[in-house]
């Protein structure tokens, strides 16, 4: 193609006819200029194309993960309201406590836990790290996802901290005699007339005093405030995947 061009080009100045060399150059470049267009809109598709097929594959991506996390977030929502209730059952013995079988009781229902919540962040994470966040065209969308990762966060927090405060009140000195008790009693070669249990129903001991600080804010903070939260998360998981399958569907995105 391009020596038939310049065959032409040679012929033109050959026989002098320049306006009609001058009228085919300009065609020339005017056919160069278009072919340089076509390839840069066909580019601009391609490109829109791949930009689709991420944003596609992102929303898909994080609308699974969200959908595993309700499944698991559900679950330890199901564990904590029965830490919950159990635990409130062992403060109603533990505060009419008068017998080493009361403080057993109690310990053997109070029930929480120290671990944090968890989510799926990986494709929300490979977003942030690649710009791919912009690659979701829905602004709208975009400001729900961080606000969503940015609750669970301060929520995670939150955990920490409450942990790390549960754990220093257990770590008392003052629950020695009650923790050797619990570790000790029933066994064959410990004399039970030589544990200490004259603290037992006296909430001027230190270490009823102790042991009330603890349990009121495990069943606080570890419990019931955890409850809150994994709802409140829920909640928020359920109205984000509504968002991204609406999303999904107004740009005619297939699974």
């Amino acid at each position: 193609m391009i020596k038939f061009f310049r065959k032409i080009r040679q012929r033109l100045l050959t026989e002098n006819k320049f306006s009609k060399y001058l009228i085919y150059a300009i065609g020339e470049i005017i056919l160069v200029v278009i072919g340089i267009f076509l390839a840069i809109q066909l580019n601009n598709l391609n490109e829109n194309r791949k930009e689709r097929d991420r944003e596609f594959t992102f929303l898909v991506r994080l609308k699974d993960d969200i959908n595993s996390d309700i499944t698991d977030l559900s679950l330890n929502d199901s564990i904590a309201a029965s830490s919950e209730s159990s635990s409130s059952k062992a403060l109603e013995v533990f505060y009419k406590s008068k017998t080493v079988e009361d403080i057993l009781t109690t310990d053997s229902l109070f029930k929480f836990t120290w671990t944090n919540i968890i989510v799926n962040r990986k494709t929300y994470d490979e977003m942030l790290n690649t710009s791919g966040i912009y690659i979701l065209k829905n602004k709208k969308l975009r400001n729900q996802l961080t606000d969503y990762y940015t609750l669970i966060e301060t929520f995670q927090q939150f955990i920490r901290e409450m942990n790390s405060d549960s754990q220093l009140l257990r770590k008392n000195e003052n629950l020695n005699a009650h923790n050797f008790l619990i570790k000790e009693h029933g066994k064959p070669w410990i004399n039970s007339k030589k544990i200490d249990t004259t603290w037992i129903g006296d909430f001027n001991s230190p270490t009823m005093l102790a042991l009330h600080k603890f349990y009121n804010h495990a069943q606080g903070a570890l419990n019931i405030s955890r409850q809150r939260m994994l709802k409140a998360i829920i909640e928020k998981s359920n109205l984000l995947v509504a968002d991204i399958e609406k999303e999904l569907k107004s740009k005619n995105y297939k699974e």
